[in-house]
């Protein structure tokens, strides 16, 4: 158990001074970022404002709540099974429909430039590896997937200065 923010409040920015709701949350167990949706469109494409990664401290008027995720999973070797990616579990990430995610960076290099291979973002359910939780026969995964749809992943915290 992990105590963190409630995702879905309404809350403020302490840095911004902006208000909105705090959409998803990305924690190492030691590291801990939520991704903050600023109330209001962008009145020049009617879409909502930018959302911006957040540090805790960085919350105002949020609610604590113990959260069970698997962090047991952060530095251990997964690999997903539709796309053949595997790697290290850099953060879990929850979503605010409950969905669980996990970002992976691989190891090496991208052969062209010598950058660092990009890390990704994958719903849990479909990764295999020695610690990532198992949700029984595939009727018990379709209804766990029914009850927590899988968004489109989310970019990962990335820091600004």
């Amino acid at each position: 158990m992990v105590r963190l923010y409630k995702l879905g409040c309404d809350m403020s920015d302490k840095a911004s001074g902006a208000k909105g709701q705090l959409t998803h949350v990305q924690t190492d167990g030691d590291n801990t970022y939520y991704l903050f949706q600023p109330k209001g469109l962008n009145p020049e494409t009617g879409l909502p404002v930018d959302s911006k990664w957040i540090c805790a401290w960085r919350v105002v008027d949020g609610l604590k709540v113990q959260v069970e995720l698997p962090i047991e999973l952060v530095g251990t070797a997964v690999r997903d099974r539709a796309s053949g990616f595997g790697g290290i579990v850099t953060f879990v990430e929850l979503h605010i429909n409950g969905c669980l995610h996990a970002l992976i960076q691989a190891k090496g290099e991208v052969k062209k430039t010598g950058a660092m291979v990009v890390e990704s973002n994958f719903d849990i359910r479909r990764l295999t590896g020695a610690r990532v939780p198992t949700f029984g026969s595939d009727g018990a995964m379709v209804r766990h997937m029914k009850k927590k749809p899988s968004p489109a992943p989310s970019t990962a915290y990335v820091p600004t200065s």
